[in-house]
Parts: C-alpha cells; structure tokens; sequence
C-alpha cells in the first residue's frame, strides 16, 4: 500500500491558499494607503458660512443741515463754466430770479430765505427730508417752486448726485419713469432746472426724452450749466419748451466776500444783456450777504421768479 507524500494532504493545501489571500490583501490594502497618500490631492477648504450683517437702524440726527449728506464735500465743477453771450433785448426793466437750490434738508434756513420777503424761486431736492413743509411755508410767502432734479455727472458714481437720479444707464422708459416720479413728489412745481448732470446734459437724445415730458406738464427747464458741453438749448428749442440758463453761480465759494463778488457781477450781468439768473445754494453765508445786499439790488434790478425771467425770454 503506497503512502500519501508529505505536505500534499487537503488541509495544508488550504492554508496554503489562505496565506496567499492574506498576503494579496495585505498588499492592496498597503497600495491604497500609498496612493491616498501620495497621489491623491487634498480637499479644499470649505468657506466659513458668511455670518449675518446685523441691521442697525441710524442715528437721528439734526433737523436741518445745510447741505445733504450724498452731496457734504464736494460739488461737480468748480468753478462753474462761464456764462454765454447773448443779446440785449428791448426791456423796460431789469429783471432778476435767483434760484435757491439743494431745498428740502434744512427747514431752519429756509425760514430765513422766505423771511426776505422778496420773490425767490426754491428749487426742491426730490427726497428731500422736510419738502412738504418748507413748500407749505414758501408758497405762503409767494415762492416759487421748482424740481431741482438729479443727474449723472461725469464723476459718477465718485460724485453722487443722490436719490431719483436720472442715469444714462437708463433705458427710456426707465429715465421717463423716474422724471415723472420726481415731478409728482413736488407739489405745485413750475419748472425744473438739473443737479449735477454734466454726462446727461451732454446727451442730446436723453434731454430730449427728458423735455417731452416736461412740454406735456407744461413745464419749463433752466439749465444750470454744469458743463460747456450741454445740449439743453437745442434740445428745448427742438421741442419748443420754455427755457432758460443760469448766468451767475452765486456762492461756489462759501466766503462773504465771495458771495458779495458773485451777486455785483449777477447785477452787472443783468444790466448788459437786460436779464439775468443766479443760483445760491441754502448756506448761512449766502443767506446773510443776500439780506445785506437787498438794498443794493432792489435799487439796481428788480427780483421776480424764474418763470417770469423764462418767459420774458422767450418774447
């Protein structure tokens, strides 16, 4: 009877088989270690969860300033372009409108402009924080009522020209609908003259959109001459719409002696061509050489509103 050789029983076979197996997945485990290790790139970072900004509601602040905050420190151009020239027309008087700009924020100094007791033209901001009241208060003194109305300068957005600002990003129904929302927040408004506005004064088909509407409210505009490149007259004498230009930026500069400059040179200006308007804005200084001049200038001009000065222009 012949004898089984050693090692070739059925056990010792399968332990044969499962030392390999064992070895086979020693090994794989091993090389999936090393690659994770090795060749596998790192997860990036996950962002924090952005934390909420919390609401704060602001300070109150004072009832009035002189200047709103959107505009503190800074004015578009200065100095203003000079005024054009034109011809003397044949009058029997000198008449003269000075338009105050920048109303709506400060109802303590507008109190003094009305306590003039002199026909003045305020031209009111279309957000501005006391509107209702301080055109309550002027319509009671027979003053007359613009739109002072925002506009893009060629700075923007470094120079802001604030809140109901017509863009020339704006497509024409946008722009038409944010003049026509500005207008309805003045009530009794005459005429509009622009804030700012050295970009879109310049573009003629956007003044022109701008002028329809106001020739349908029966409106009339005074360029405010931000710039040498504004196409605000031919654009109102396209449409035929009442018209006018600044001729004396009044106190650019914000010193009495200033200011006494500016309002001898509007009354220079007023006698040779037989009309003239200024504009002012509401700062104390301006507000105390008027009252110290009045005399002077009832002597030389009479003051009126801009809409009669407008209209004498258009005769």
């Amino acid at each position: 009877m012949k004898r089984k050789k050693a090692g070739s029983s059925p056990k010792l076979h399968f332990m044969k088989i499962m030392a390999g197996l064992t070895l086979l997945l020693v090994l794989l485990v091993t090389a999936g270690l090393l690659a994770n290790r090795f060749l596998m790139r790192p997860s990036p970072p996950v962002a924090p969860k952005a934390r909420p900004i919390p609401i704060t509601r602001p300070e109150t602040g004072p009832v009035h300033h002189s200047i709103p905050d959107y505009e503190a420190f800074n004015r578009e151009v200065v100095p203003p372009p000079p005024p054009i020239t034109r011809i003397k027309p044949v009058t029997n008087g000198i008449p003269v409108a000075i338009i105050i700009d920048d109303i709506g924020y400060d109802r303590k100094i507008a109190d003094g402009f009305l306590a003039l007791g002199v026909p003045l033209t305020f031209s009111v901001l279309p957000k501005g924080t006391f509107n209702h009241s301080i055109i309550d208060h002027a319509l009671a003194k027979e003053v007359e009522i613009m739109l002072h109305l925002p506009m893009e300068p060629f700075n923007y957005p470094g120079v802001n020209p604030g809140p109901g600002a017509l863009l020339s990003s704006m497509n024409p129904d946008e722009l038409i609908a944010q003049l026509n929302a500005n207008l309805d927040s003045i009530p009794h408004v005459k005429g509009v003259n622009n804030h700012m506005g050295s970009k879109l004064t310049a573009s003629s088909d956007q003044m022109r959109q701008i002028f329809t509407i106001l020739k349908k409210r029966d409106l009339f505009f005074v360029d405010s001459r931000t710039s040498v490149d504004t196409r605000c007259r031919p654009s109102a004498e396209l449409l035929d719409l009442p018209f006018a230009e600044r001729d004396v930026f009044i106190d650019h500069e914000q010193n009495p002696a200033f200011v006494r400059k500016q309002i001898k040179l509007l009354i220079k200006r007023a006698r040779r061509q037989g009309y003239a308007i200024g504009i002012a804005h509401p700062h104390p200084v301006t507000l105390a050489v008027l009252k110290e001049m009045l005399p002077e200038l009832k002597d030389a001009v009479f003051l009126t509103h801009a809409s009669t000065v407008v209209a004498f222009q258009q005769g």
